[in-house]
């Protein structure tokens, strides 16, 4: 790596690019989330009321990718970059998780370790060991099941660090157990149990695979410790090129290099911070951040 003898001009340089970025007012991502959630909901209508499994089953499908793209959201919802209302939009998130038996208040506070972690510590909660063979496979079979139990896992080894997630897994078994509770006694009401559990199973397999292979584009092979935490954050993630109209689906995370740097950016402002950042690294003589062209590019990655 070409650069200066010492990163401090680089990391003030950086600062300085972005600075405008985080100090303005939060846009609301209303109309997304509106969006977002009246496909949810036409999905869930039509997988109750179409007469054919075929159609049921698109509708299925319908409801998986707008939970996958609403628990995108989420993790917006815990940068509080949503709705610019933090406590509004943490409800709003823990009432999309909870359906699914995601512990988002838990995930959450493992997030703040990885942001912290991620290129230097490998107690690194979302820390991805893959087999170097196709991993892909080994993600979309873990699915969302996978992704659950796993972050449990971590929080449970990781409570010393952060005392806080004994009280975050309670409050998301209780949301949870209550949540999932009155829907499955809606559901035994109306004798629909076994169709119910086909669409929870649909989502799962889906919106898990999705979100697993997403986390692992984002991070696969760049363990690369750098002289100074800012530029690890930003050579130890992946930048992934996607039309404008995709990346405000994907709360900005294919801008997942200067997320990580700056996670205080909201997600319409990644795309702009990524085309400064990388300027600014030109100026020092760093290379830009990692990037693949496109979802297809990354995923070839994971074989």
């Amino acid at each position: 790596m070409t650069a200066s003898v010492s990163p401090r001009p680089l990391i003030r340089d950086l600062h300085a690019a972005v600075a405008d970025l985080q100090a303005k007012p939060i846009q609301p991502a209303t109309t997304r989330l509106v969006l977002l959630l009246s496909l949810l909901a036409l999905g869930g209508i039509g997988y109750w009321l179409l007469p054919s499994w075929p159609l049921r089953l698109a509708a299925a499908l319908l409801v998986a990718l707008a939970e996958t793209l609403l628990l995108i959201a989420t993790h917006e919802a815990c940068h509080g970059t949503l709705l610019g209302r933090r406590h509004l939009e943490l409800v709003l998130a823990a009432l999309i998780s909870w359906p699914m038996a995601w512990p988002l208040f838990t995930y959450r506070l493992l997030h703040r370790l990885h942001h912290r972690w991620n290129g230097c510590d490998r107690r690194d909660p979302e820390r991805v060991d893959l087999p170097r063979h196709a991993p892909w496979r080994q993600l979309v079979l873990a699915g969302g099941a996978g992704l659950i139990v796993h972050t449990l896992q971590a929080a449970l080894v990781l409570q010393a660090q952060q005392p806080a997630l004994r009280r975050a897994l309670l409050i998301d078994a209780i949301g949870v157990l209550l949540v999932k509770g009155l829907i499955l006694v809606l559901v035994v009401q109306h004798g629909e149990w076994l169709a119910y559990g086909l669409c929870w199973l649909v989502v799962e397999r889906v919106a898990g695979a999705m979100l697993q292979l997403r986390g692992a584009i984002e991070h696969w092979q760049l363990w690369q410790p750098q002289p100074h935490p800012l530029l690890t954050q930003l050579y130890c993630s992946r930048t992934v090129v996607v039309p404008g109209w995709l990346s405000p689906l994907l709360g900005g995370l294919p801008h997942h290099s200067v997320h990580h740097a700056f996670p205080a950016i909201p997600a319409d402002r990644l795309e702009q911070a990524t085309q400064r950042v990388d300027a600014v690294l030109a100026r020092h003589g760093y290379p830009p951040v990692p990037c693949c062209q496109g979802y297809k590019e990354a995923l070839m990655l994971l074989g």
